[in-house]
């Protein structure tokens, strides 16, 4: 028989509330002492026949997805074998009911009561609540909602030591979700919150998991080793988009430097012309450049299995892989940004060389072309690596947006440069403007890194293509023979012998040497 168990939720946002749980049998709970039991027994038997009753109409499923609170407190009062509750641990604050389905039980006599107790309180309160109260909660499972980092944060494993507390019945959990997602979320939606949960009890842990699957989460056991990784996941933004910060504001700043030197040295230069119209090229440059870092890492690790390495990929690379959707989008960010400034100052005023004839020749109109087109694919790859779509894709979109697709984005991009910059560079004599102090102009510049990274592409695609076909040519005829063989083989011996169960060992073995696992 399944037992019933009262949860008590200490939520910040209420002054402290509390959620308990007490264990007996779920049909006949005796209650205790400290509990109102005819308020107490006649509000639960009514939530347990409103759940019942919307299970029977198909409205809610066990489990059911994580709701918000309002609605928590009607479907949630009795979920499964846990009774939900609520406790208000400051004295000097009397606690009013929020509605008729959820009773409000006093305290401390609730924590006495419970068999899980969820803190939500501050972190600065834990302290002290578990100096008052730690006696009285009888080991009960304590669930750690805090995201203490640093030194002047601190969550229940920490206080627990800095007390001299022995106690490991205590689980992280929840932390990872907050009100905002619970407010926007609704119990008709598919999506389910995913929460993680760690601690040293292992039975503790799957009590937890238990009550969170029960609650409409799904979960992810997280081992020990891992509880200070879990502890400030919530307090950093992630050392992907620090380190991809600090990568990109390297590579504009490199790039700032470059096109100031340079263009400084042109004739009728003025310095505030930096602001939009060179800094225009600043953006444009990092963007490309940004878009080539964010594809090399993966194509270098490719190349290395195709020419036969078997080892780990370096560290570099394998750090360069992690950071790569997020140069991608601070890239995009900077094509935004040349996209918006070139429709701003797009005019005779700072584009005169393009309608010198009164319109733009054939190199211009396909630079635009090919600028347009470019932006488009990026905003689509941008777009893909949103959580929502990216979730839903299978295996074949992710690598055809991430595969043809953004290549051919970064293609066409290479060509917006080489069309607007190709004219500059081999006209004679030199222009004053795009060989400004005999530095390299920039739009050559710019174009290098990504051609050669393309290149490096072409070369791995053309090795994967060639060792295909050797793969092809290698074993299927010898597949093909294998079998003729075999099967010549088991046929004279069912006209030699009396039937018997052939052994097929050397059969599969044969049929599972597929030519793509070479």
């Amino acid at each position: 028989m399944k037992l019933l168990q009262k949860v008590v939720f200490a939520k910040a946002v209420f002054e402290s509330i509390g959620m308990t749980a007490s264990s007996a049998p779920a049909q006949n709970k005796p209650l205790p002492e400290n509990f109102p039991s005819k308020e107490y027994n006649d509000n639960s038997k009514r939530i347990l026949r409103q759940v019942t009753k919307a299970s029977k109409t198909g409205r809610t499923q066990s489990p059911t997805n994580a709701i918000p609170l309002d609605p928590v407190y009607e479907c949630y009062a009795n979920k499964e074998h846990f009774t939900m509750v609520f406790t208000e641990p400051l004295q000097s604050k009397k606690m009013t009911a929020f509605n008729d389905s959820v009773s409000v039980e006093p305290f401390p006599k609730a924590i006495e009561a419970c068999d899980i107790c969820i803190l939500a309180i501050p972190d600065y309160a834990m302290e002290m609540f578990l100096i008052q109260n730690f006696s009285l909660m009888n080991d009960s499972i304590m669930i750690d909602l805090t995201n203490g980092n640093g030194s002047n944060k601190r969550d229940l494993k920490s206080v627990l030591a800095s007390l001299n507390i022995k106690f490991d019945r205590w689980v992280k959990a929840f932390n990872d979700t907050g009100a905002i997602q619970e407010l926007q979320h609704h119990s008709g939606g598919k999506s389910r919150f995913t929460t993680q949960v760690c601690g040293p009890n292992e039975d503790s842990v799957d009590a937890v998991i238990h009550l969170a699957e029960a609650l409409g989460y799904s979960t992810k056991k997280v081992p020990i080793d891992q509880y200070e990784k879990l502890q400030s996941a919530q307090d950093t933004i992630g050392w992907e988009w620090l380190h991809s910060i600090v990568l990109m504001a390297g590579l504009f700043l490199f790039v700032a430097i470059y096109v100031i030197i340079q263009t400084s040295g042109r004739p009728h230069f003025e310095w505030y012309t930096i602001m939009t119209r060179h800094s225009n090229r600043m953006f444009a440059w990092t963007s490309i450049f940004g878009f080539a870092l964010s594809l090399l890492p993966g194509t270098l690790i490719r190349l290395r299995r195709e020419l036969g390495s078997t080892r780990r990929p370096p560290r570099h690379l394998v750090w360069g892989c992690n950071i790569r959707k997020h140069v991608g989008l601070i890239s995009l960010y900077f094509l935004f940004l040349h996209a918006c400034m070139t429709v701003l100052l797009f005019g005779g005023e700072y584009f005169g060389f393009m309608f010198v004839e009164g319109a733009m020749g054939w190199a211009d109109e396909a630079s635009m072309l090919t600028a347009v087109l470019s932006t488009s694919i990026f905003i689509i790859t941008g777009i893909a690596s949103l959580p929502s779509v990216s979730d839903a894709m299978n295996k074949a979109q992710f690598a055809c947006v991430y595969g043809p697709v953004v290549w051919t984005g970064l293609a066409l991009g290479i060509m917006h440069v080489l069309f607007l910059g190709v004219p500059s560079w081999t006209e004679t004599p030199r222009s004053p403007y795009a060989w400004a102090r005999g530095m390299i102009p920039e739009t050559l510049l710019s174009s290098v890194f990504p051609l050669f990274v393309v290149l490096l592409k072409a070369v791995q695609v053309g090795l994967r293509w060639i060792r295909r076909v050797k793969n092809k040519m290698m074993f299927a005829p010898s597949t093909t023979t294998a079998h003729d063989e075999l099967s010549s083989s088991l046929e004279n011996e069912c006209m030699e012998s009396p039937p018997q169960t052939p052994k097929m060992k050397g059969f599969k073995e044969c049929f599972l040497l597929e030519p793509g696992s070479f």
